[in-house]
């Protein structure tokens, strides 16, 4: 080939490029405006109920707070990426429920609202008038991150200086003491009793499972072992989609628990029933916290275990789809300061026996569910963040119409860090996969070592494929990983391009 002839082709796919960015730009302009009259045109006089969510928590509380206000007024429920200044303007009264994201950012489908509404980069901020507004703010967080709750905060701050009226001051929820139950007994003080509603408790519904098998994915790894989980449900079987999160209700290892009773000298085998349910104190204190300090005894052997919470809860990337009939998991063993398994890793990868029930949850993530499987599809991600893009292709293999599909997957050692190879094979001999791509940070130093550096060598391909209409979905450990594949992303395909692929949900990120 002259020159000439590749300087050619090299500009004919540089005006492709440039042609696809626009038209990729105009028609996400045109489904905003589309949505923002869809919402003007219903949400005249309705509670406001609007969610900024990364992990499906905030978006699912959101949710469950709608149904409860439902029952006595109109509720409209959007992401916060669809809240317009029209729809603001529309609105008397508004309830938002947020988390907030890395080092204090807002979640991906809040990012525009922060930038357009509450950060001052846009226009609309000193224009937007909301005296007549009336709001809430319910801010999820993790208190062990030093700027805890702090996109609720900004959100909280941002609506008074625009002009809103707070009904309460901010709500915040710490994920690490698990306290979201709470919130609904504040919704009915916020917006009034519902007239119908039973119980202001907001809950997930709890499903029994059990281990049906465990195997080890890096034997001989000199990293953590890594294990893949099988679980069944014992009764009806649940429906949840790639991308949805498994929310596990972690137990003690049985000796923690005979230690404890031991110790305090409580007999193991006392039977106790609550609520109509009998079983041994060792079994209601399995999954319970045991304190160190004094606590009543009478109440404890009376079947009061409000000194006894639950244990926190553990959330994981499901690793299968709906369809294949069973709840697989990928787990890396944790251990804390002390060499102590950790509480959720700990019960599935090693305490938990085979057979043994447990309970758990399914919550929906709809931030990290893939729209159209006929498109194509880069699947990016590291060490267990092979459980969320496992679970895409499991779901695209039962598409008849699925998109071509590109995976480049980061481990430490190429000889003992080949996790699922023979299904990522079968996948690719079947055309579910098309390309596979292991990057091993262990490996020939001679090879690029990080998931990172890969793409930006592939920068020209990953260009081209992202420009025939990819999705982008990442999964894996956030400050590692992720936050390198963002900034690789970003000098790749340029930060307003990336920022339209998340606000329209062409790249997901399932991290955490």
């Amino acid at each position: 080939m002259t020159e000439y002839q590749r300087l050619a082709i090299a500009l004919v796919c540089t005006l492709i490029w440039l042609l696809w960015v626009a038209i990729l730009m105009v028609r996400h302009r045109r489904e905003i405006h589309s949505a923002r009259r869809q919402q003007q045109s219903h949400a005249a006089g309705a509670v406001l109920v609007a969610y900024a969510s990364q992990s499906g928590t905030a978006a699912a509380l959101a949710r469950q707070s709608a149904e409860y206000l439902r029952q006595s007024q109109a509720v409209t429920v959007l992401p916060l990426s669809q809240v317009s200044a029209q729809t603001l303007q529309t609105a008397s009264r508004a309830l938002f429920v947020v988390s907030t994201y890395g080092e204090g950012e807002a979640p991906d489908n809040g990012q525009r609202f922060a930038r357009t509404y509450l950060n001052g980069a846009g226009g609309e901020v000193t224009a937007l008038d909301l005296s007549h507004l009336s709001y809430s703010v319910v801010a999820l967080g993790d208190s062990t991150y030093a700027r805890f709750c702090a996109f609720g905060q900004l959100l909280f701050d941002g609506m008074a200086r625009l002009g809103a009226r707070a009904l309460e001051p901010l709500h915040k929820i710490d994920s690490a003491s698990g306290d979201a139950s709470r919130t609904a007994s504040a919704i009915s003080a916020w917006f009034g009793p519902s007239p119908t509603a039973k119980s202001n408790r907001v809950s997930k519904p709890t499903i029994w499972w059990r281990l049906a098998e465990r195997t080890l994915l890096n034997p001989g790894s000199p990293g953590a072992p890594l294990f893949e989980l099988t679980l069944r449900a014992v009764n009806d079987w649940p429906k949840w989609r790639a991308g949805d999160v498994f929310v596990l209700q972690p137990r003690h290892e049985r000796n923690v628990v005979a230690n404890w009773l031991a110790q305090h000298r409580l007999d193991a085998s006392e039977w106790i029933a609550v609520d109509g349910r009998g079983q041994t104190l060792q079994a209601w204190l399995r999954d319970r916290v045991l304190p160190t300090a004094e606590f009543d005894r009478e109440k404890l052997l009376r079947g009061d275990f409000s000194e006894f919470p639950l244990l926190p809860a553990r959330e994981y990337s499901v690793a299968s789809s709906g369809e294949e009939k069973v709840l697989k998991l990928i787990v890396r063993q944790q251990f804390n300061a002390g060499g102590d398994l950790g509480l959720g890793s700990g019960w599935l990868t090693e305490y938990c026996e085979t057979g043994e029930l447990f309970a758990g949850s399914l919550r929906e993530n709809s931030n990290c569910h893939t729209a159209d499987h006929s498109r194509p599809l880069l699947l990016i991600g590291a060490g267990s963040g092979l459980a969320g893009l496992r679970a895409q292709l499991a779901e695209r293999a039962g598409q008849s119409n699925a998109g071509t599909v590109w995976l480049v997957f980061g481990e430490r050692c190429p000889d003992t860090d080949r996790p699922l190879t023979r299904e990522l094979d079968t996948w690719l001999r079947q055309g579910s996969l098309s390309r596979c791509d292991r990057v091993f940070s262990r490996g020939d130093e001679t090879q690029h070592r990080y998931v990172q550096e890969f793409l930006a060598a592939q920068g020209e391909e990953l260009c081209l494929f992202v420009s025939r209409g990819a999705d982008i979905y990442v999964c894996g450990n956030r400050t590692g990983m992720g936050e390198a594949v963002h900034r690789v992303l970003n000098q790749l395909l340029g930060e307003h391009l990336v920022e339209v692929l998340l606000e329209s949900g062409r790249y997901r990120r399932d991290l955490y």
